[in-house]
């Protein structure tokens, strides 16, 4: 038996593909903009999101999956799983599941940690819930940064084919604080229009990981 679940930092592939990915929403203002702008520019994008906030948004969440987009489980509250017990990581993971399964959310249902952190209680957990766990390998710091071309530069700087992005679209910031995602916002907006000239197409991460 496996003692760690699969990580995924990237995909490799010789293909100009990329996978935009967002934690924590959804937000009603954050995430709806991002989902207009996609939505405008036939972008489909991988939304990891909070159970408590399935809960407070769930018809954002039920325009995600019409629009498309892929839903991956990050966890219902929030909280660094390094420090919870198996039984309550577990029950962290399954109600976000079952949350986004009633929503109608079909198929397998990636994770991401919250902070990107888990130990040996989680991985085993994860093992036995059969997950993938979907981490990034072009880290934007925009959860802190509210310089859009800060934001755009780390990213120009890491970006390669078969890479995920990592950015946030929540109302507040990781310990709780609200945070305006304009600089977030600006900064998808000048991606969608610069990495198709640089030769990238856009997809899930499940499309990437099957492509």
């Amino acid at each position: 038996m496996r003692v760690f679940p699969k990580f995924i930092y990237k995909v490799i592939t010789k293909e100009k593909l990329v996978a935009l990915t967002f934690d924590d929403g959804p937000h009603p203002e954050f995430t709806v903009y991002l989902l207009d702008l996609f939505k405008k520019k036939g972008i489909r994008a991988t939304f990891f999101v909070t159970g408590k906030n399935i809960e407070k948004h769930k018809d954002i969440i039920i325009r995600m999956i019409k629009d498309g987009h892929e839903l991956g489980n990050h966890s219902y509250s929030h909280k660094n799983l390094i420090f919870k017990k198996k039984n309550k990581i577990k029950e962290e993971i399954e109600k976000t599941d079952m949350l986004l399964r009633e929503l109608g959310v079909k198929g397998k249902i990636l994770f991401r940690p919250p902070f990107g952190r888990i130990l040996f209680a989680a991985s085993h957990v994860l093992v036995a819930l059969n997950k993938k766990v979907i981490m990034w390998n072009v880290p934007t710091k925009d959860y802190k940064l509210n310089d859009p071309k800060v934001i755009l530069k780390r990213i120009y700087k890491r970006i390669k084919p078969g890479s995920i992005i990592v950015l946030h679209d929540s109302g507040i910031d990781r310990v709780g604080n609200k945070i305006n995602r304009q600089a977030t916002i600006i900064a998808v907006k000048a991606l969608l229009d610069e990495l198709p000239k640089r030769g990238y197409k856009f997809m899930t991460v499940s499309e990437l990981i099957n492509n």
